[in-house]
């Protein structure tokens, strides 16, 4: 008899145990790994670059693979990925399949560091110059050539560069802001 108490004594505790609701788990903000919570002021917080030809189709490019490679006190070299194996160490690395890689490169004639202010597409009497804006896929590496296509520059420090771009010509466009992370190479 003491064994059949204990052993429905133990049943009821179990039974007990089960039914208690369980506690709420608190729950944990989801964060987004394209939005750069602390953006520098005049940084937008995630980039919403777009480029759009027939050969890329209609690409918005993420922050994480966002690009800013210094290339000297007078110029540096922007690049966009659609895919996460872009390195700034290999800018040109083969791409394939689905792949997008957009590129422009900015400088200034009297060898300035870069700073805020206005790059105009092919403006050769002004001293901030775009030298191109490329959009590259496995099959095609083709220019947007737009005569009043430009690059805005909003923030350049030495954690990103930010800024728009505005081009668009008969077959293709690049539109929209950035926020590259800063890269300084080991030359």
């Amino acid at each position: 008899m003491k064994k059949f108490f204990a052993l429905s004594m133990l049943t009821a505790l179990v039974l007990v145990g089960c039914s208690k609701a369980e506690a709420p788990v608190a729950s944990v903000p989801v964060v987004d790994a394209n939005i750069i919570a602390n953006a520098p002021v005049g940084c937008p917080q995630q980039t919403t670059l777009n480029a759009q030809s027939k050969e890329a189709g209609d690409v918005t490019f993420p922050s994480k693979n966002s690009w800013f490679i210094d290339g000297g006190a007078d110029k540096g070299y922007f690049h966009f990925a659609n895919y996460d194996r872009f390195d700034p160490a290999n800018t040109f690395a083969d791409i394939s399949g689905t792949d997008v890689h957009v590129y422009f490169d900015l400088s200034t004639k009297d060898k300035a560091p870069l700073a805020v202010g206005t790059w105009n597409y092919r403006k050769d009497a002004e001293n901030n110059q775009l030298s191109w804006l490329n959009i590259s896929t496995e099959k095609l590496s083709g220019g947007v050539f737009d005569d009043n296509g430009k690059v805005e520059l909003t923030y350049v420090g030495t954690d990103y560069v930010c800024g728009k771009v505005t081009a668009k010509d008969s077959s293709s466009s690049l539109n929209g802001e950035f926020i590259a992370k800063y890269v300084k190479p080991n030359y």
